[in-house]
Order: structure tokens, then sequence, then C-alpha cells
């Protein structure tokens, strides 16, 4: 485990856009490793935010919205272990090898941030999603084949990084509320944040079919706990 933990660490300090996918076998050596340490951090994370709620540093932070599903546990244990990671990780992994999706990825932020801030204005989303898609068809036909390898070459891991914080951030609208609580909620996707780089690291180097494995059988404990006790 020490291993595959140190050659995560070593990748994340130098994220390498050429990375080639290595074979099958390697990965599910590391598979069961790499969950673990996932789980690992999710509780280290969870112990500390609890602490700092029970001295009353912070508030107690909201619960997850998906308590919402207890009556429906099927549909539950597919959206966490099915769809989530398949969906995430098209969206989140698949572009970290294109510049192209790369630079759909950052409209369609942009597009949900908008939603997010407009909220009602279908009209203004409509329009903002097809100049972005405009804006796409456009730099694609007008940037230089040295200008995308530029954007590989020397932007590559602030684009990885960013995907990852982006990745954490996102999962605070699974929580109740979160915004009245400050930055305080930015403890709750701790361990989502650093979920990302992990699956960051698993997508460049054995793919993204890899990545939503990984996904899904990290989902797949916390999910069993849930049904579980319910």
């Amino acid at each position: 485990m020490q291993n595959e933990f140190r050659e995560f660490i070593n990748y994340v300090k130098h994220p390498n856009p050429f990375q080639k996918n290595e074979s099958s076998a390697v990965f599910y050596n590391q598979l069961f490793p790499l969950v673990i340490i996932c789980l690992g951090f999710a509780f280290a994370s969870t112990l500390f935010t609890t602490t700092l709620e029970h001295f009353r540093i912070i508030k107690k932070l909201p619960e997850f919205d998906l308590f919402d599903l207890k009556e429906r546990k099927l549909l539950l244990f597919g959206s966490v272990v099915i769809v989530a990671p398949i969906v995430e990780e098209l969206i989140f992994r698949l572009q970290l090898k294109s510049y192209s999706l790369a630079v759909i990825f950052y409209a369609g932020l942009g597009v949900f941030f908008l939603n997010k801030l407009f909220t009602g204005f279908t009209l203004g989303i409509l329009v903002f999603a097809v100049l972005s898609i405009a804006i796409v068809v456009f730099l694609w036909l007008w940037e230089s084949k040295t200008k995308r390898t530029r954007f590989v070459n020397v932007y590559f891991k602030y684009h990885f990084y960013f995907t990852a914080i982006i990745f954490g951030l996102v999962h605070i609208s699974n929580y109740n509320n979160p915004f009245k609580f400050g930055f305080s909620v930015l403890l709750l996707v701790l361990p989502q944040t650093f979920v990302g780089f992990i699956l960051g690291y698993v997508r460049m180097r054995f793919g993204v079919s890899k990545s939503i494995i990984m996904h899904a059988a990290y989902n797949f404990i916390p999910a069993l706990g849930l049904l579980a006790g319910y």
C-alpha cells in the first residue's frame, strides 16, 4: 500500500499528460490498496470534522441529501454505485487527455455555474449554451496544433488540479443549505476532493474505464453501509 501511495503522490507532484495506459493486471493489483487509501482519508477527514463540531469550533454541518432516498434503497444504491461513477468520470476525467473535450468541459462548467446563479432564466442558459458550443467550434478551428501542445505541456498540471478540486466542490450540492455554514462546509467535501486526485491519477495511468471501476469500488462500501443502516 505504501508503494501505491508513493506512486500516486509522485504523479500528483508532476502530472504527466503523456502517461501511457498500463495493463489491466497492474490496475487490479492496485485497486484494493487505492480504495483503502481513499476510505482511510475519508474516515480521517470525517473524524477531524466531527471533532471540530464536538468542541463547537464550527457549527454542526448539514446532512447528506441522499438520506432522503432511504425508502428507495435500490435507487440509492444504483445512483451511488453505477450512475454516479459513469456520469462523473465521463464529465471530469474523460477530458483530461483531450484539448477539445477540456474546452467543452470549461464551457459546460460555465453553464452550470450560470444556472446556479440565475436559476429560472432558461432562455439565458440556452443562449449561453449555444454561445459556448460556438466558442468551442471556433477554438477548435482556429487554434493551431502548437497552441494545443502548449496547453498540454504548460497548463495541464493546473488543469489536472483544478478538475479534481471542482469535482470535490460540486459535491457540496449533496448537502442541505450548505452555504449558510460558510467556509466550514468545505470540510464536508475534503474526501471527494482527495478522491478526485486519485481518480485523475487512475484515469491518466490506466484509462477512463478503470477510473469508473475505481470510482464504483470506492462508492460501494459507503453505499453498502447506508443500506445496512436502513
